[in-house]
Parts: structure tokens; sequence; C-alpha cells
């Protein structure tokens, strides 16, 4: 009987297991067609000039700062860089490698007047913080689920920790 459901068990995982890596395929093969805003590849092949005048969101890799303007690059999937643009109205500190998401109107082929910014990245470093921060994270979610919970290889499932009630005290009478 428990042989029959440590299969069941195995095959319902590779079931879900692959009917979910086959949804990721799919979001990932129909993402870009799907995305209403250009995307690094569509400025690459088409140029900035058929967005002109759009509301576009766009992510960029900062390269200058200025005070009137920022020259930022817009990257496709191989990391080349499909467009150079000077954005105005950024007033969000960032500096030179950071990384930026603009929305606003491009104005020409080269300009983009930003209505909102979100700093992803104020600075290089700022990546490393995050991936730390998220591996502290995950190591003590998990320290704190095994504490609670135990592995049971022979059923193939977890099951709670077993913990030991302390002993009673003794009552103490006055008298």
């Amino acid at each position: 009987m428990s042989r029959m459901r440590l299969a069941s068990r195995i095959t319902i995982t590779i079931i879900l297991l692959t009917t979910l890596g086959g949804l990721c395929v799919h979001y990932d093969t129909t993402y870009d067609e799907n995305w209403p805003h250009p995307t690094g590849e569509q400025l690459q092949e088409q140029s900035p000039e058929p967005f002109v005048g759009e509301r576009v969101l766009l992510f960029g890799e900062v390269q200058t700062v200025n005070p009137d303007a920022t020259t930022i690059n817009i990257t496709d999937d191989n990391d080349n860089v499909a467009a150079e643009l000077e954005v105005t109205g950024i007033e969000d500190r960032v500096k030179p490698g950071g990384v930026v998401q603009v929305y606003g109107v491009l104005e020409s082929k080269t300009k983009l007047h930003a209505e909102q910014t979100v700093v992803v990245n104020r600075d290089p470093s700022a990546t490393i913080y995050k991936l730390g921060a998220s591996v502290v994270g995950l190591l003590l979610s998990v320290a704190y689920f095994f504490r609670q919970w135990q592995i049971d290889f022979q059923k193939l499932a977890f099951k709670p920790r077993t913990t030991k009630d302390p002993e009673p005290e003794e009552v103490h009478n006055r008298g």
C-alpha cells in the first residue's frame, strides 16, 4: 500500500512540474508580443522612431548624470545597446551604472521626458545588497521550517517535530 502512495506522489509531482515548466516556456515565448511598450529588440530592429510621441516604459542602465538630463542605455536580450536616450525629468538620485525604469513620452529618437521614474538600483552595489538580503532571508526561512518540521524519508513527506513536554513542577503547599 505504501508503495502505491509513493508511486502516486512521484507521478503527480512529475506531472505538476512538467505542467509548470510548460507554462513557464509559454509565458517566455509570448511575453514580448503581449508587452504594450517597445522592448530592446524592437528598438534594435525598428529604431526608436516609430515610437516617437508615444508613452513608453523603458528600463535602462544609467551612463551619465547631468543636472539637465540623464543618459541611459536600453539593451536587448543579448545585452547589446539597442538605444541611447537622454532622459529629462528624473528627480530621483541615481549614479552611473545604476538601473532605472522610466515611464514617459518619447519626444524624439534620442530624447525621453520622464513622467514617472523608479530607481531599480541606485548603483551597482545595490544588486549585491539585494542578493545578499535575499539569501539571508531564504536561509532563515529554511532554518525555521526545519526547526518545526522534519522529513519522513519512508513516506516521502514532512511531519511535525515532536517536542518533549516539560515535567510538571511540584506544587508546594504552605502550611
